[in-house]
């Protein structure tokens, strides 16, 4: 799967993104971001993932500094998996209460909030899942929920001085590689130009 998964990527200046499938906390990278409440309680789903692999003091971290403003990002440390070589946790904040739904400008404006956050701590890799994104959602709900992602990161590549060298956009699901990848090419098409 890897070796695909690398001929799917797209060069963006110095960052390339990439589509992969798995757990956020497997990923090999500097920092991760995930979808987070205004308390900074980490339930079930991938929040509960990366409690239970990272340990209990990266919630206790995140809700000690609650509560958030919707649309924002913190950073906490990342526990456990400092052992994987992960440096942070980035609580994307995306809805008020754990198990609330999401609205996709709170998760636009927490997305850029934690890649202007990543940028502060010159991370070079990152990995972000389908933010806001419930388990039962369907193929087209994953779409849109994949396009702002993408957006968002074309649009902060554009204008940031970032030194993101590596983006990795997690999906639990096979299928969504293709989606993924469809829409970084298009953003590539539409909004990208080397400057050469």
């Amino acid at each position: 799967m890897a070796e695909v998964e690398a001929t799917q990527a797209v060069r963006f200046g110095r960052t390339v993104v990439r589509p992969v499938t798995g757990d956020l906390v497997d990923q090999p990278v500097q920092a991760i971001v995930y979808a987070a409440n205004s308390r900074g309680v980490m339930g079930a789903g991938p929040a509960g993932a990366v409690r239970q692999a990272g340990g209990p003091e990266i919630e206790r971290e995140a809700m000690a500094a609650a509560p958030f403003d919707l649309g924002t990002a913190i950073m906490t440390g990342s526990g456990r998996l400092a052992g994987r070589g992960l440096e942070a946790v980035i609580h994307a904040v995306v809805a008020p209460h754990l198990g609330d739904a999401t609205e996709l400008p709170e998760v636009r404006r927490a997305l850029a909030a934690a890649l202007r956050a990543a940028d502060t701590r010159r991370f070079r890799s990152l990995a972000i899942p389908l933010l806001g994104s419930r388990s039962e959602a369907t193929a087209a709900e994953r779409a849109v929920t994949v396009e702002a992602i993408v957006e968002e990161l074309v649009a902060h590549l554009r204008r940031a001085d970032s030194r993101l060298e590596s983006v990795l956009i997690v999906s639990r699901f096979d299928d969504d590689l293709a989606m993924i990848v469809d829409s970084l090419t298009r953003a590539r098409q539409r909004s990208w130009t080397d400057l050469a």
